[in-house]
This record gives C-alpha cells, sequence and structure tokens, in this order.
C-alpha cells in the first residue's frame, strides 16, 4: 500500500471523525443528527469502495480501542447503544457507493448522487433495525417504545439526500484534486 494511499484513507478517517463530533440530537429518540454519513459516503466515492470501507474501519477500531471518536465516546460498551447499528452499516455504505460509483462510464453528477444513495440503503437498514433491538432487548423498552423512534429517522433521511447531493456536486472537483496530488508526485492513476 503506497504513502499516498494511506494519507487519503486517514484522511477520510479524520473527516468521519469530525463529522461525528458535530452532531445535533433529536428531542424525544436516541439518535443525533450529525455529518458522518456524508463523510462515509465521500470516503467510498472518491477512494473507491475498499479504501472508503478501510477508512470507516479504522474509525470504528478506533472507537471501539476507547479512542473518543464516536458521538459520545468511544469504547467495547458502544456496542449496547442504539445508534451502533449506523456506525456498522458505514463500511459497507461506503463500499457499495465507491463500488457502483467506480463502475460509471459517464459520470454525471445525477448518477454519482444515486450511487450515494444506494450506499445509504445499507446504512440505514441496519441503522434502524439494530436501534429498535437494542432499545427492545437490551434496554428493554416496549415495542411501541422501540418503534417510536424510528420516524426520526426520517429527518436524517432528509438530511442525508441533501448532503448526498452535495457530495455528488463536489464529486468532479474532489477526483479531480486526488488525481492531481498524484500526477504532482510523479504518480498517475
Amino acid at each position: 500500500m503506497s504513502t499516498k494511499r494511506l494519507v487519503h484513507i486517514a484522511m477520510f478517517t479524520a473527516l468521519i471523525i469530525v463529522g461525528g463530533l458535530i452532531s445535533v440530537p433529536i428531542p424525544f429518540t436516541q439518535v443525533e443528527v450529525s455529518l458522518q454519513t456524508v463523510f462515509v459516503i465521500a470516503a467510498g466515492l472518491v477512494l473507491g469502495g475498499v479504501d472508503g470501507a478501510l477508512s470507516v474501519l479504522v474509525y470504528l477500531a478506533m472507537g471501539l480501542l476507547g479512542l473518543p471518536v464516536f458521538t459520545k465516546g468511544g469504547g467495547l460498551h458502544y456496542i449496547f447503544m442504539p445508534s451502533f447499528g449506523y456506525l456498522i452499516g458505514f463500511p459497507i455504505g461506503a463500499f457499495v457507493s465507491g463500488m457502483l460509483c467506480k463502475r460509471i462510464t459517464r459520470v454525471t453528477r445525477g448518477k454519482v448522487f444515486l450511487c450515494a444513495l444506494i450506499g445509504c440503503v445499507p446504512i440505514y437498514a441496519i441503522g434502524v433495525t439494530y436501534q429498535v433491538l437494542i432499545l427492545y432487548y437490551y434496554l428493554h423498552s416496549t415495542w411501541a417504545a422501540a418503534i417510536m423512534g424510528v420516524p426520526a429517522v426520517g429527518v436524517l433521511l432528509i438530511k442525508d439526500m441533501v448532503m448526498c447531493g452535495g457530495c455528488a456536486a463536489l464529486y468532479p472537483s474532489l477526483t479531480h484534486a486526488m488525481r492531481s496530488s498524484k500526477k504532482f508526485n510523479g504518480q498517475s492513476r
């Protein structure tokens, strides 16, 4: 693995950390709105599926080892948080969005936006399922209380759709900057 590739992975790991630290709680739920998802999807789009997923896996490893990089800290106990399911879905979402985007022959912002949205599907599918199961089985909420938090996901989905649109709009500039940094160092893509 080249130094440049490691730097790009580390850069997106740092962006994911910063995106998680900027968060706002949604009232009456266990969920917070953050910028993490957009950086996860951007990692996949810009770095590709494998490197995007690697940047997220580094982030997850750091948090599970106890570094306070998650929204509410870090450590192994975090797996019992209702929001941990979204974190489980992050590497899959980055991988899916990156692999789909790599297969596009003629890149347009609309196609990149579609790849980003499809990358969000595993994040939400795993996240919502995990959230409901943790609330019911671990935190002993009633099914009604566990499912009551699901509508708050709509706020997250709208936010992520807007952010994916911004990511798709910036995609040509980001990929151009990544290619330019490789050419600057005497490498070509």
